[in-house]
């Protein structure tokens, strides 16, 4: 559960109601929007004589700043912070955005007590970029993490969490999806990464998630041992993401609407964060943004979920900063605010310098009422590309305009079209043609060329085509890419197929999975998809021969491999299965499953140093492993390396406390190094926890080895009472123990 891959880098730093939360009637403003010159120069009077009592005071533990409206705001270097985390929350269904069937008291009360930011926009639509763009203050092309599974954010970016730290800060996460996992390069800088989703499971399937309420049981532990210290904490929470299945409760309650119901339940659970905040007198000390992560089409554009367009539905999310009595309370912003601003905006209000060159900007001169320079919004998708074979979109946001760069451009004009119903190409095509220049503009800057040049060069577009950016290196309109816009039918097909597979006809699934392979043969996930199916339908030898048609399509795709590793493995055809991950390894040095089944393999085959160097990697990769961690102290006993078995095991023990196994296998390594005392100690509370032959068996051996011959044929009798699937020849040796120790009992 600690930190994964520390590291030091040298930079600069320039129940339904959280209670007690204000219930302050909404005003709606404007950004910028200064006041009158009276007011204006009452505001610099006041802050002028603010000034001279916060020097003749010293150093104070805060300050306000006032804007042109006269806004305060409280800055401190000694706040908390507490960040929250909606994954695939749309704005508009939440009740402080205007929702009337919502049930989000404690979201709303967060709005009611805080600045509500009308307009706010992630940068992409899927979880592990835009949570990246979070936590960096980074466009996804200045981050490089543009989709979900084959990313990690580089260890040379910097992260709100190392500048933090670098504070002071206690620092924690957790988080509820794979799609976040430790392994992708969110947990630098945190003490703590809790992303355990399926404890002591050897492999995450790429859907792993947990509820909102093992969300919260994680936080809680965590919280309830800071012991006053400063923190960071990062909550995560990822109910409202297909297929939408809330609790019994929820499902009832919103029958009909199950992404509502999702969202409620999730609601219930950020109230519950609050309240253990106010139960510890933290509240007023906390600084608490809460945002969606990226929003969810409902069928809009022909999409259903998220991450092939950049329409409003799925790019448009709610963004709360609440801080009791710190902020202007109801106050609703109109102006756009980024997913890119959170880390600005959380250093300035921790008076903390704010790195060089983030793409984000801080919101507190907003919040104030200052007025600034317009915001534009970058936005991408990779997805249809890189899952797909479509062109990649990319577009911008500026002054209530959206371009959308792809075979066939777009524009809208939000403010008269918010539904995007209408393409102003033909007739705004000057603005279309200066706002793409500004997306070339941004990207250029990101592939490490003149942000000012206007022109993309030669080498820049090659540069940019390396990226990825196709339509801007020379792919152009009605490049070799199909428009997303041109496959809905597809896309909805796709859709469909997964519908079926989540109500269990995989029969249905696959007729549809096998269309979209003979459509689409070049694309590595529609074979996967089809060799899943066919796996749970216990058709292996034909999921195998699926995936292998796959890689004659795509040849190294590291999806293809492992996948064909995992169903060879599920087979019990081992060779096969590692040959499938020896490759992966190739094409990805730090595949954790590959490196994961190798191990197991190496093992079976009693290749116990070839087991440990791949334990040894994956562990370097993802150290609180529970699963890795428990295989790696085996493989040291089986090696004889006792001490240090004993030490990995100790680790098992304190921080599983509850597992039978890590207690019985450091008696047995104390019993080897004839340290009966400390073998006792540990089988008996292994029995406590969980009565097996195997314990029973060794606790007799130190018993005796300690005279106790009383309880060492109590034990004896109780292994062989059920022996369960122990060999014959330790039942002939119990037997016979046995026989000797209750006639050297009788002895006189």
């Amino acid at each position: 559960m600690g930190k994964k891959r520390h590291k030091t880098k040298k930079r600069s730093i320039s129940k339904e109601n959280a209670g007690r939360l204000p219930e302050t009637a909404a005003r709606t403003e404007a950004e910028g929007g200064g006041e009158k010159a009276q007011r204006t120069g009452r505001s610099k009077y006041r802050l002028a004589v603010l000034a001279l009592v916060i020097v003749a005071a010293g150093a104070a533990a805060f300050f306000f700043f006032k804007g042109g409206s006269g806004r305060e705001v409280k800055r401190d270097e000694n706040f908390n912070f507490l960040l929250i985390t909606l994954d695939t929350t749309r704005a508009d269904r939440l009740g402080c955005y205007g929702y009337q069937a919502a049930v989000t008291p404690n979201l709303d009360r967060l709005a009611a007590g805080g600045v509500r930011f009308e307009n706010a926009y992630c940068q992409v639509p899927l979880t592990l970029p835009s949570h990246a763009s979070i936590l960096t203050g980074l466009n996804p092309v200045r981050h490089g993490v543009h989709n979900n599974g084959n990313y990690v954010l580089g260890q040379e970016k910097i992260t709100l969490a190392e500048i933090l730290k670098e504070k002071g800060f206690a620092t924690a996460a957790f988080v509820a999806s794979f799609s976040v996992d430790s392994r992708f390069g969110l947990d630098q800088g945190f003490d703590v990464y809790d992303d355990e989703f399926e404890t002591g499971s050897p492999f995450k399937p790429v859907n792993s998630e947990r509820r909102a309420d093992k969300v919260l049981d994680a936080f809680s532990a965590w919280f309830a041992g800071l012991a006053g210290k400063q923190f960071f904490a990062w909550v995560h929470f990822f109910d409202p993401h297909l297929p939408y299945s809330p609790p019994q409760e929820y499902m009832r309650d919103f029958a009909g609407r199950p992404y509502d119901g999702e969202v409620a339940y999730m609601d219930k659970y950020v109230g519950e964060v609050i309240r253990l905040l106010e139960a510890k007198g933290l509240l007023d000390r906390t600084l608490i943004v809460a945002a969606g992560d990226h929003g969810e089409a409902f069928g809009e554009k022909g999409e259903n979920g998220h991450g092939i367009f950049i329409y409003e539905m799925a790019i448009r999310v709610p963004f709360i900063i609440y801080h009791e009595g710190n902020v202007p309370a109801g106050l609703n912003l109109a102006g756009p605010a980024r997913l890119i601003d959170i880390v600005p905006t959380v250093l300035d209000f921790l008076k903390i310098g704010v790195p060089d060159g983030l793409d984000g900007r801080s919101l507190v001169p907003v919040v104030q009422g200052r007025k600034e320079k317009r915001r534009e919004v970058y936005l991408e998708s990779f997805y249809p590309r890189e899952n797909w074979g479509w062109s990649e979109l990319v577009g911008l946001i500026e002054d209530g305009w959206k371009y959308i760069q792809a075979p066939r451009p777009e524009l809208y004009d939000l403010g008269s079209d918010p539904q995007e119903e209408k393409n102003l190409m033909e007739t705004g095509a000057g603005r279309a043609a200066e706002m793409k220049s500004r997306l070339e503009e941004i990207l250029a800057s990101a592939a490490g060329t003149d942000s000012e040049k206007r022109t993309v060069s030669p080498a820049e577009q090659e540069r940019l085509r390396s990226l990825g950016y196709i339509q801007f290196a020379g792919g152009g309109t009605g490049g070799s890419m199909p428009d997303p816009k041109d496959r809905v039918g597809d896309l909805q097909l796709f859709q469909q197929a997964g519908n079926f597979e989540s109500e269990g006809d995989h029969a249905s699934s696959e007729r549809i999975y096998k269309e979209l392979v003979d459509r689409y043969p070049d694309v590595a996930d529609t074979h996967v998809n089809l060799a899943l199916v066919q796996g749970r339908q216990k058709r292996f030898d034909l999921a195998v021969e699926t995936l292998k048609q796959g890689l004659e399509a795509v040849p190294g795709s590291e999806t293809l491999l492992v996948r064909l590793g995992h169903t060879y493995l599920v087979m019990d055809k081992l060779a096969e299965a590692l040959e499938a991950m020896q490759r992966t390894l190739i094409v990805n040095p730090d595949n954790l499953d590959a490196l994961t089944v190798s191990a197991l393999i190496y093992e079976r085959w009693a290749r116990l140093d070839d087991s440990l160097s791949h334990l040894e990697r994956g562990l370097a990769i993802e150290p609180e492993n529970e699963f890795l961690r428990a295989a790696y102290a085996r493989n040291l006993g089986l090696s004889g390396r006792v001490d240090e078995a004993i030490e990995a095991f100790s680790g098992l023990a304190r921080d599983y406390p509850d597992a039978a196994y890590y207690y019985q296998n450091l008696g047995i390594a104390y019993g080897i190094k004839k340290d009966h005392a400390r073998a006792v100690e540990n089988l008996e509370k292994a029995i406590a926890l969980q009565p097996n032959p195997k314990a029973y068996f060794n606790i007799a051996i130190a018993y005796r080895e300690m005279g106790r011959i009383a309880e060492a044929i109590k034990a004896l009798e109780a292994f062989l009472s059920n022996p369960g699937q122990e060999s014959a020849e330790s039942i002939r040796e119990a037997e016979t123990e046995l026989a000797r120790l209750k006639a050297e009992l009788r002895a006189p």
